[in-house]
């Protein structure tokens, strides 16, 4: 699959974007297992993406090559050097090219000269942790700093600077024009934000894929590092975020979160197993490249975590779907995605009071059509008005998620309006039966 949106063409070369930092924890190597692990709906059908901890966006770049189906994309990050460098990509990227060539005709000059070198190199990164020059100049900074200082980390401290010893390389490309322009083009179907991930959710249109990359937490005393700014993210923080992973869930989106596998290290330590043990779990081998010590660089597993699996869901056609939404709009508002947990049950509300017949569920299950799968009626409350045995098939066939049809009984204006709305009701229960 390959998609025409961020490709910078130039002699007849098509370029693709890709992330335009080395960033600690950068996801290039786990795209083939996310890849495998996006839900079915997420290749056919219209999405927000939304990436509230995007970091080197490597699974960013590569979603908004390969789906032109996202139609909007969010980012986020609560480091403000972070995304201000990704606004200026978007918006003023022959600028920032201007300035990085500067920098890097400047250091190339002292390829023979290592203690010229190293004097421009924390002379840019004192100038960097002032934050006092202006957006362009700072976002290039950025990239600079990240290009030439050691393996590549972005690291604060406590006072939120910037500490990173310059590295040994003297001729890697600081300015790399064409994926600056490849990355500028993409850019252009992002919404970038800066702070708390939460406030993602605000923006978010359904239905929306979440991908959560937050600093991962650590294998051991010795081992953090996850100071992208100068605010940690503990274990306290790891809870809230999913916390937050189940409210999206109950919200109906998509959401896949990536974090180390601290059982891997240690088979006593189930922080994680406990914290997500009513979604999928799977371990995947990752490869970690960023270590001061050689030899403690490998191969180790890590955790793809999503609240969705191919068995939890099943959608219900598109002609179904046009069937409830262009009959009588807006009095019909078609959700999809719906969590079965969150839709709530009272007799006295529903239009119909017949029992749930276990013979009628049984036979609907056994033979089961896709397309006589409809999707079931709440109110704005989300109580049940209409569907009691396509709720019940859901259950028994252990599905988290079901399409649902929210009637604003607000906007019926007319009895005859009611009448033509139960009348039609009556025949989709008829017909289910």
């Amino acid at each position: 699959m390959c998609g025409k949106f961020g490709r910078f063409e130039k002699e007849n070369i098509i370029m693709q974007a890709k992330p335009f930092l080395k960033w600690a924890g950068g996801k290039t190597q786990l795209i083939n297992d996310i890849e495998k692990a996006l839900p079915r709906e997420f290749t056919s059908q219209k999405f927000t993406y939304v990436e509230p901890f995007v970091g080197g966006g490597a699974v960013l770049f590569w979603i908004l090559e390969n789906f032109p189906n996202v139609e909007k994309a969010i980012i986020n990050d609560i480091n403000a050097d972070l995304t201000n460098t990704y606004k200026v990509i978007a918006e003023q990227p022959k600028k920032l090219i201007t300035v990085l060539q500067k920098f890097q005709k400047k250091f190339h000059s002292f390829e023979n000269d290592a203690e010229g070198r190293r004097v421009y190199y924390n002379e840019q990164r004192a100038l960097f942790n002032t934050r006092s020059k202006d957006i362009v100049t700072q976002a290039a900074l950025v990239i600079f700093l990240n290009k030439t200082c050691f393996n590549g980390l972005f690291r604060v401290n406590k006072s939120n600077g910037f500490n990173v010893p310059m590295g040994d390389s003297t001729k890697q490309t600081i300015c790399d024009v064409e994926n600056i322009m490849a990355v500028s083009k993409v850019l252009q179907r992002v919404e970038i934000l800066t702070g708390d991930y939460r406030e993602t959710l605000q923006h978010a249109e359904h239905p929306a894929l979440f991908y959560f990359d937050p600093p991962y937490k650590p294998l051991s005393q010795t081992s953090s590092f996850n100071t992208y700014t100068k605010d940690n993210f503990g274990d306290n923080e790891q809870i809230e975020l999913s916390d937050f992973c189940k409210t999206l869930d109950t919200l109906g989106h998509y959401w896949m979160l990536s974090n180390s596998d601290v059982k891997g290290k240690d088979m006593n330590d189930t922080f994680f197993d406990d914290l997500y043990e009513e979604f999928n779990i799977n371990r995947v081998w990752a490869k970690r490249s960023i270590n001061a010590n050689p030899d403690k660089r490998g191969k180790l597993t890590e955790l793809l975590i999503t609240n969705y699996d191919t068995n939890n869901y099943i959608p219900v056609l598109e002609l179904n779907k046009t069937l409830f939404t262009n009959f009588d709009k807006p009095y019909w508002i078609f959700k999809e995605r719906v969590s079965i947990n969150s839709i709530l049950i009272d007799k006295n509300k529903m239009s119909f009071q017949n029992e749930v017949s276990d013979k009628v569920v049984n036979e609907i299950v056994t033979n089961f059509e896709l397309l006589g799968w409809l999707p079931i009626t709440l109110d704005k409350g989300n109580y049940l008005l209409d569907g009691q045995h396509r709720l019940a098939v859901a259950k028994k066939l252990k599905l988290k998620y079901i399409d649902v049809v929210i009637q604003d009984t607000e906007l019926l204006n007319s009895g005859q309006e009611c009448s033509l709305i139960i009348n039609r009701k009556k025949s989709i229960e008829l017909k289910e039966l």
